[in-house]
């Protein structure tokens, strides 16, 4: 938790995704480690964030919701409804790369997407990922997947992650190291 933390105070903005706000109601602030907060950020392309959400209220930021929706309106004055626009304009899901362009117009310069595995896929599938940091705890959950599949027909997206680094936190072990890309025919 203070590893996330720590990673946390050292992005301009973190993203989840609105299956994540709907499900684990984040406040994606900094709180086991000193350190600024990052500008908090939704993927919420039909704009169903609820205004009880922990987000909604962050302790000193705005939040900037990423839709498609372009009728999409702040009902608070804690919200930022940012309208993405892609190639053909009728999108359901918002364009990761057009969302990335108007970040960094809007200053983010560094971004730690924290989840779910729907955003997380995306933004892998994209090639949008630069890092990973993946913590494996030594408890067996089962039924729930961090990331989906990576493979399109025709092509197998080769995923590595050099140079690979390890380290102990506790009872947990800590994995990172930058995300390598590489496309190889069937």
């Amino acid at each position: 938790m203070r590893l996330t933390h720590q990673l946390r105070s050292l992005h301009d903005g973190i993203l989840v995704g609105i299956g994540t706000v709907l499900s684990d109601d984040p406040q994606l602030t900094v709180r086991e480690w000193a350190g600024p907060n990052p500008q908090p950020i939704v993927l919420d392309s039909q704009f169903r964030t609820p205004l009880s959400a922990k987000i909604c209220h962050h302790p000193d930021k705005q939040c900037w919701i990423l839709t498609v929706r372009p009728d999409a309106e702040a009902p608070v004055e804690k919200i930022d409804i940012l309208v993405v626009h892609g190639v053909g304009g009728n999108e359901e899901r918002v364009p990761l790369g057009a969302a990335m362009n108007l970040l960094r117009e809007r200053g983010i310069k560094t971004l730690m997407v924290e989840g779910g595995a729907t955003v997380i896929t995306a933004f892998l599938k994209a090639r949008l990922a630069d890092a990973l940091v993946l913590t494996v705890a030594p408890r067996i959950v089962g039924g729930y997947k961090a990331v989906g599949d990576l493979q399109t027909e025709g092509i197998v997206d080769q995923l590595s992650i050099h140079p690979l680094h390890t380290a102990p936190a506790g009872r947990d072990l800590i994995v990172w190291g930058d995300l390598q890309y590489s496309e190889v025919d069937r």
